[in-house]
């Protein structure tokens, strides 16, 4: 027999107020293009996305190839879940040039917000000059 505190638990735990199990990733779509400076594709590097304010566990980035082409992908900072492709929304982009023996890179912000939208993406991510 249930005692109407142990229903009570049953029923809190369950409703948890998230259809999704915390440490999840959101659902990804996905994200591939090029960084530029001037028009021309930037060689090597990093690309990261990020929203302005958010609570997200999210980390979303790509390597830069040497022609300037990204593919991103989405990792869960807590869970360490990973895959494929970016949340739908719009992002600040963030690109970071190589090391270089001689001094750290300088991370340089896209000139306007990067969104993804369900489904593909392909995306130009352009840089200031």
């Amino acid at each position: 027999m249930r005692t109407p505190t142990a229903l009570a638990l049953v029923v809190l735990l369950g409703c948890s107020g998230s259809d999704r199990p915390v440490g999840d990733l959101p659902e990804l779509h996905p994200v591939k293009g090029k960084v530029v400076r001037g028009g021309e594709p930037v060689s090597g590097g990093e690309l990261r996305l990020s929203a302005d304010a958010t609570g997200a566990d999210w980390v979303i980035n790509a390597e830069v190839g040497p022609d300037g082409t990204f593919e991103l992908k989405t990792l869960h900072a807590l869970s360490m879940k990973k895959g494929p492709g970016a949340p739908a929304g719009t992002w600040t982009a963030t690109y970071s040039p190589p090391l270089t023996t001689n001094q750290a890179p300088v991370p340089v912000r896209a000139t306007k917000p990067v969104t993804v939208a369900a489904g593909p993406n392909e995306i130009v991510v352009e840089l200031p000059k």
